[in-house]
């Protein structure tokens, strides 16, 4: 599932240049995250690309690896068609073309990522969960990466930029981690423990513990701190709060992956 997961960093780092005021931020942030974007698609894409022509190896998980399908790759031709258009956009300094493409950016990439896990997927589920999840998963990852990096650019960029870009990103980053964790306890959480055809299953609880503690209540701390250092203009120690942040975040939704595969449940 590694195309799902650069997928999913591909849409955050979109929708965190949707979200952000290009007039507020500096052009080497955006170009920055447009190239990041463009790489992870391409990687994404070369996966794919040799995976074509072999058998997929039958498993026991819910979670299958086919080869991708013609939607997948009529999708994932037109994500990249998006992303090269918000990057050059980026370059020439137009705004609003580059903010419009990177939002479509980020529907298109988390929509195909959630496309995606539902080929994959050889059990009945409930489809809008995988893809409402999917989204937020690609806010969250994503854009816990661009508001990190963003942290970086303060230190190159002088007075280029004031406190309210990097706060903004930070707010949603916080929205997103309290979304995410409502609707992982609801779809998720709920769900496995009232399912019938779920039993106790001692590794699963393990992850679901990774799941909640390392992804949910350590970032919920950390972006707590890191709101702090921004308020009190500590740049530098914000950033490096979102390093760990952004560690956990990841450890979190390839916890949830594993549940989805491992479970059927959208963690």
């Amino acid at each position: 599932m590694i195309t799902v997961i650069l997928l999913v960093i591909v849409g955050g780092i979109s929708l965190s240049q949707a979200v952000s005021d290009p007039h507020q931020v500096t052009l080497r942030w955006l170009r920055l995250g447009g190239i990041i974007a463009v790489t992870l698609l391409a990687v994404a894409v070369t996966i794919e690309m040799s995976r074509l022509g072999r058998s997929s190896v039958g498993s026991l998980a819910v979670l299958t690896e086919p080869e991708l399908q013609s939607t997948d790759w009529a999708l994932l031709t037109l994500t990249a068609t998006v992303l090269m258009i918000q990057l050059t956009a980026t370059q020439k300094a137009k705004h609003q073309i580059q903010r419009r493409a990177a939002g479509c950016g980020f529907l298109l990439a988390s929509g195909t990522a959630g496309i995606i896990v539902t080929h994959h997927l050889t059990t009945a589920i409930n489809l809008p969960s995988i893809a409402f999840t999917t989204a937020l998963s690609a806010g969250l990852v994503g854009g816990t990466l661009m508001t990190m990096l963003l942290g970086h650019a303060y230190l190159t960029a002088g007075n280029e930029m004031t406190q309210k870009p990097f706060m903004r990103l930070l707010l949603m980053v916080i929205i997103l981690l309290a979304l995410r964790l409502i609707f992982s306890a609801m779809w998720g959480g709920y769900s496995y423990y009232t399912s019938s055809r779920t039993g106790p299953n001692s590794w699963n609880l393990m992850m679901i513990m990774t799941r909640y503690l390392v992804g949910f209540g350590v970032p919920s701390v950390f972006a707590y701190m890191t709101y702090d250092c921004i308020k009190r203009r500590a740049n530098q120690s914000a950033t490096g709060i979102l390093y760990i942040t952004y560690v956990m975040v990841i450890i979190g939704e390839g916890a949830a992956l594993a549940l989805l595969g491992a479970t059927g449940w959208a963690f």
